[in-house]
């Protein structure tokens, strides 16, 4: 007999659907045929307090720092939350039980999920063998598929020593620091705890950093020269090419005088077709960036309402992914989904009418797909009433960026035209859309990949290189540097994933570069898809940032 431990009580509850045999619920699991399946409620064990390996230590000391914890006799140990002891002792007698064969982990897909159930096996001495599944679609034929790609847990021992070493790095950074400030603090007065964590305080300096940074820019000024043209009946506005900002208004009052009514060549015009694809799936990061943009929700708020979405209503797949790409074996399920989507959002009837599930979009890449695939929808059909205003939000942006993979990419003529005009050069472009494609989905919200900023609403096309090109007028501004601008949710998130590029210790950055070296969109980053929402709730909720507005 298998005995299935789900990371929630959703998860088990799915598992059933996949299941052949009748379905009896017992206290604290399930039976289905010759299956148990039974669940915790998240980690219900957790790493013991100081004081639970020697009674000392509950005084708060600094001559006790660091704690000779997690060495030796004092290796880390593992105890039950109360809260959440019946359902503990219900998975050890299961685990115990004679009838029990084979133990299937079927925590969710990412360290976390394996070593939370990982150390209730530990905890339990279990010397059962151990099989590994991964569930990210929880309608029951995401179900019954991941059920046929079963794993041996052995193929994740890398993930699990990852988990538990991460995990238990932060319990001897969180414990030893936070003492140690305190400890300081208090000697010169503080009151309270000042709070260290091995993640949240590297989060906490950026956000200072910057600040910092802000309040001790000294603002300069330097100037821009714009000039207007003719050529061939064509009126167009081009910036001047610059390699350094001009900081001296007489060198910007002579560009004027050279330039102003004189007649030039256009030294450049070309016309290049270019196309941009649908903007990928959803990875966590992305999203909870776009909803603080676009509703203004906290991280850890987005990762609830997907919490939400994945388990309640099954309609999304895994939701703590760190990836953007899809496997190509569901490519061939794109047409139930996208009829799933229609009958769940009146609104992209139209839009799923005119789709084409034909095309393969560029996020279909088995290389890129890493332990985890982007976020999109199921073939789970559910009446839209059901959710919330903020659930229906956020599975709309799901929606939408999956009904896009099966639009063609959006093309566009675009033209660069460079002006000479007395040994200055006046640069410009502009664009016109051939084919909206994909666009038709997000009304002008994505940028063209390196085509931003465009100068003219007027279509250069018919601006040919080596005609003339006289100036009416040159406009010069003076302009006042600024700062870098104060962190929001999004742009901070963002930072988090390439962190690297602040460390001054070469062998620190290589570290963090290097283990993020297989991973899209990570370039030695801090924290997790999965934990970086709950560090800054953390933050907030001890008062160590606010914003204000949506800044930082």
């Amino acid at each position: 007999m298998r005995l299935f431990i789900a990371e929630k009580p959703e998860l088990s509850k799915a598992i059933t659907t996949g299941l052949n045999g009748s379905l009896q619920r017992e206290d604290g699991y399930f039976k289905v045929g010759d299956n148990l399946v039974t669940w915790a409620y998240g980690h219900i064990l957790g790493l013991a307090m100081p004081e639970d390996y020697n009674e000392k230590f509950k005084t708060w000391s600094l001559e006790d720092l660091p704690l000779p914890i997690g060495t030796g006799q004092n290796s880390f140990k593992y105890l039950p939350i109360a809260s959440s002891k019946k359902q503990l002792n219900i998975i050890l007698d299961l685990i115990n039980s004679k009838e029990v064969t084979k133990i299937v982990n079927a925590g969710d897909n990412d360290e976390e999920g394996q070593i939370l159930i990982d150390e209730i096996l530990m905890y339990a001495n279990n010397n059962k063998p151990v099989e590994r599944v991964l569930i990210s679609d929880l309608t029951e034929k995401g179900v019954k598929k991941a059920l046929q790609e079963i794993k041996s847990n052995d193929d994740f021992k890398g993930l699990s020593d990852s988990g538990f070493s991460r995990s238990q790095a932060d319990w001897t950074v969180g414990i030893n620091f936070t003492r140690a400030y305190t400890k300081l603090a208090q000697s010169l007065g503080y009151q309270g705890v000042l709070s260290v964590g091995r993640v949240q305080t590297p989060i906490l300096g950026l956000i200072v950093a910057r600040d910092k940074e802000i309040e001790s820019h000294q603002s300069s000024f330097y100037y821009t020269v714009k000039g207007s043209f003719n050529s061939n009946n064509i009126l167009f506005n081009a910036n001047l090419k610059v390699d350094e900002k001009i900081t001296n208004e007489d060198e910007a009052n002579k560009i004027l005088n050279d330039c102003k009514g004189a007649l030039g060549v256009v030294l450049k015009a070309i016309n290049e077709p270019k196309r941009t694809n649908p903007p990928l799936p959803y990875n966590l990061l992305d999203l909870q960036a776009e909803c603080s943009k676009k509703f203004g929700y906290k991280p850890d708020k987005t990762l609830e309402i997907t919490q939400g979405l994945r388990e309640k209503h099954k309609l999304i797949t895994y939701n703590r992914s760190d990836c953007s790409y899809l496997p190509e074996n569901l490519f061939e399920e794109a047409p139930a989904t996208l009829e799933s989507i229609k009958a769940n959002l009146l609104d992209f009837e139209d839009f799923i009418d005119h789709s084409n599930s034909s095309i393969k979009s560029l996020a279909w890449n088995d290389e890129n797909v890493t332990a985890h695939h982007g976020i999109i929808p199921t073939t789970q059909k559910v009446n839209i009433k059901d959710l919330s205003k903020d659930e229906l939000n956020v599975y709309t942006l799901i929606a939408r960026k999956f009904v896009a993979q099966f639009y063609e990419p959006k093309e566009f003529i675009h033209t660069q035209i460079e002006v000479s005009i007395n040994d200055n050069i006046f640069a410009t472009s502009s664009k016109r859309t051939t084919k909206q494609g994909f666009e038709v989905l997000f009304k002008g919200e994505i940028e063209d990949d390196e085509i931003q900023n465009d100068s003219n609403d007027v279509n250069l096309e018919n601006i040919s290189q080596n005609t003339p090109a006289s100036c009416t007028n040159i406009d010069i501004s003076k302009e006042k540097t600024k700062p870098k601008p104060y962190y929001t949710i999004s742009s901070l998130l963002k930072d988090l994933t390439s962190v690297a590029k602040y460390i001054k210790d070469p062998e620190i950055k290589k570290l963090l570069v290097e283990k993020d070296k297989d991973k899209k969109g990570e370039n030695g980053g801090i924290g997790t898809p999965a934990t970086r929402s709950n560090h800054l709730k953390t933050l907030f909720d001890r008062g160590y940032i606010i914003e204000d507005g949506k800044s930082i």
